[in-house]
């Protein structure tokens, strides 16, 4: 099975060679690895050309203009010839056994349209975090939030990708959660139940940073969820994502009293045992973050 690294990147030029030492440094290296640069108007373009030239398994595609990192994975996938599509973004790093793990779990389940692993949170200012998915994930799993996080721990068959019409690049941001739920439609995601994938917050340009457009794609895709579900279920679903918001405040903005309106509405609408018990985590979540009033 042929493996094709896809990593979108934009002004990154030291971050840029730390993600293609992370793809070379592999016990089972790619066999291709694309980068597509999104408009840098910096020295990233030229550094990758650079290692380029003593690395033929690097391919570079320039996009002269910025078209978003789906925009971006879409090209890079698209001039991609592998059996299957690992995507890493620039500024995460992979364990060195990631993708020989998937690869042997894939083996496992060929019927799996895609397979992942867990992450390790790496945070500045705090301890960091793992964090590791269910053996199998399916669409109920997805339905609630983001459980496969981010798309460094993706490892996708391309005809699958291609099937599903990769990203949404009309998505502001959770165009990985809207494509892992197009492909948990297709078949089980198993789940390498190690951490190899490390998720920093060295880039100062992160989006998962930009709070009015997280919240954007997640009602967005939540919308889309919603509209799948009959009515008793968007209940429940509409209490779970309430909590989901909630936690985004706690995370993101430190916002308590945005992040208790969200908690009192989910017990509102369906104050079930589910509920409550994810309410009173998030109770203990925001005095652990101190999220102000």
């Amino acid at each position: 099975m042929s493996v094709s690294a896809v990593i979108p990147v934009k002004n990154r030029p030291a971050l840029i060679i730390q993600a293609i030492k992370s793809c070379l440094g592999q016990t089972s290296v790619p066999d291709e690895i694309i980068i597509v640069d999104d408009g840098s108007d910096d020295a990233t373009p030229d550094i990758v050309m650079e290692i380029a030239r003593s690395e033929s398994r690097i391919k570079l595609i320039r996009r002269g203009a910025s078209g978003g990192a789906s925009t971006a994975r879409n090209d890079g996938a698209a001039q991609a010839s592998g059996t299957w599509l690992a995507f890493l973004d620039s500024d995460d790093r992979w364990h060195e056994e990631k993708i020989a793990k998937q690869l042997d779990l894939a083996e496992r389940h060929p019927e799996a349209p895609a397979i992942f692993c867990g992450i390790r949170f790496a945070y500045a200012e705090r301890k960091p975090r793992i964090g590791l998915p269910p053996p199998i994930v399916g669409p109920g799993d997805l339905a609630v939030s983001n459980v496969l996080a981010t798309t460094s721990t993706a490892f996708v068959r391309r005809d699958r990708f291609c099937a599903v019409k990769g990203f949404d690049v009309d998505l502001p941001t959770c165009e990985d959660w809207d494509l892992w739920l197009k492909l948990a439609k297709l078949g089980p995601l198993p789940v390498v139940q190690e951490p190899l994938v490390e998720y920093t917050y060295e880039a100062n340009n992160k989006l998962s940073r930009d709070w009015t457009k997280l919240m954007l794609g997640h009602e967005l895709v939540f919308a889309r969820i919603s509209a799948e579900n009959g009515a008793e279920r968007s209940r429940r679903l509409s209490a779970l994502h309430d909590l989901k918001r909630a936690e985004l405040h706690i995370r993101v903005t430190g916002e308590a009293r945005k992040a208790l309106s969200f908690i009192w509405s989910a017990l509102s609408r369906s104050p079930s045992a589910e509920v409550l018990r994810r309410a009173a985590h998030l109770m203990g979540l925001m005095t652990a973050h101190g999220a102000r009033l």
